[in-house]
Formats: structure tokens, C-alpha cells, sequence
């Protein structure tokens, strides 16, 4: 598989226990960000019944495609471009909008553009879930996650931890209901929220 990430590697066996509580069988899962697709590779052969749309920018997609196509079942769709500065989204019927390790990678702005963005495509009940490290009330949760605060900021300034508070509040004005915080592995989280008003 071109640029396996074994952190991704890691943590796609307690996810899919997280996503096996919240979807439906024959749900329709929009993947922001999919990297190099293990994710979805993984999540799909195990819920054969759900329809999996990978995405990421441009420069990532070739090697998502590939591996897409190597490796993924029938139920995972042809990987698509997603640009979080556009408000572009795949239409149709979403029923979860999933993103593992984005909203601290991505911009501020952009992250803002992803909680307003999977807000406006989900369906009625359809659900948000975000996976990756927060900070709560301004504090880190543990030292590795501050260490990898500042990781993340030498490397881009405009990376680095969302605040928990933060997220909820850009979720309930766009119209989402805050519904779980699970604690996974590694020092991450788990925030699940619902779409509760009908496109």
C-alpha cells in the first residue's frame, strides 16, 4: 500500500467499534480527508452493507485513488476531491459525515468550513463524527498531547488542538446537537453530533 500510515493502522480497530454503535446498515458514510484510504478500506470490508465516499485534496488523491482501487470493496465509491475552502460538497442523501485527524491539521477557518460544511449535507438524524486529540477548557489533556500541540505548530502555525468547547459551539449554531464524547486510545476523542433540523 503506497504511504501506509501506521497511525492510522492503529486506531482503525476502536473506531470501528464507535461506528458500528452510531450507523445504520445501509448508511452512507462521507469521509473528509481519507488519507491513504485505510480507513475506509478497513470500515467498509467490515459493514459491507454501507456505501463509503472517500475524499482529500488534490495532491493526496492519486495515492488515495490507488489505493482505493488495490484494495477496497465494491461499497467504497471512486475517491473525490473535497476542498474545505469551497462550499462544494458531494450532494444526496449523507447520512454521516466522518473525519479522523483533520481539525488539527487544517486551518482554523478550514475547520470551521468542516463543521458548516458536513452540517448543511447531512440528512435529518444524520450524524458528524470527528476523531483526534482536543484540549478542554484551554488545558491539554495529558503532556503528549501539548508536546504534539507544538509539534503541530512548528510545523504549521495554523495547525495545533481545538478546544472541545469550541467545536460544540461552531456544531450547536450550525444546527448540530452534541450527542457523545468517547474516549479512545492514544489520548483521542470520539465527538459524535446529530443533524437534527430537515434539508
Amino acid at each position: 500500500m503506497e504511504g501506509f500510515s501506521q497511525a492510522a493502522d492503529n486506531n482503525k480497530a476502536p473506531i470501528l467499534q464507535v461506528l458500528i454503535d452510531w450507523l445504520s446498515d445501509d448508511a452512507f458514510v462521507l469521509e473528509v480527508g481519507s488519507g491513504t484510504g485505510q480507513h475506509a478500506i478497513h470500515m467498509a470490508a467490515a459493514l459491507q452493507g454501507i456505501r463509503w465516499q472517500p475524499t482529500d485534496c488534490p495532491s493526496v488523491l492519486p495515492t488515495l485513488i490507488n489505493n482505493i482501487s488495490n484494495y477496497g470493496g465494491s461499497n467504497i465509491l471512486t475517491p473525490t476531491h473535497l476542498d474545505l475552502s469551497l462550499s462544494e460538497w458531494p450532494s444526496g442523501k449523507i447520512d454521516c459525515v466522518y473525519s479522523a485527524n483533520v481539525i488539527h491539521i487544517v486551518s482554523t477557518p478550514l475547520g470551521e468550513n468542516l463543521i458548516r460544511g458536513a452540517a448543511k449535507a447531512l440528512t435529518k438524524d444524520g450524524v458528524l463524527m470527528l476523531y483526534g486529540p482536543f484540549k478542554y477548557q484551554g488545558e491539554f489533556t495529558t503532556p503528549s498531547n501539548a508536546n504534539f500541540d507544538e509539534w503541530l505548530k512548528k510545523r504549521n502555525p495554523k495547525s495545533g488542538l481545538r478546544d472541545f468547547e469550541w467545536v460544540c459551539e461552531l456544531a450547536k449554531d450550525s444546527g448540530l446537537s452534541f450527542v457523545e464524547d468517547r474516549s479512545m486510545p492514544a489520548n483521542n476523542q470520539f465527538l459524535t453530533f446529530r443533524a437534527s433540523e430537515q434539508k
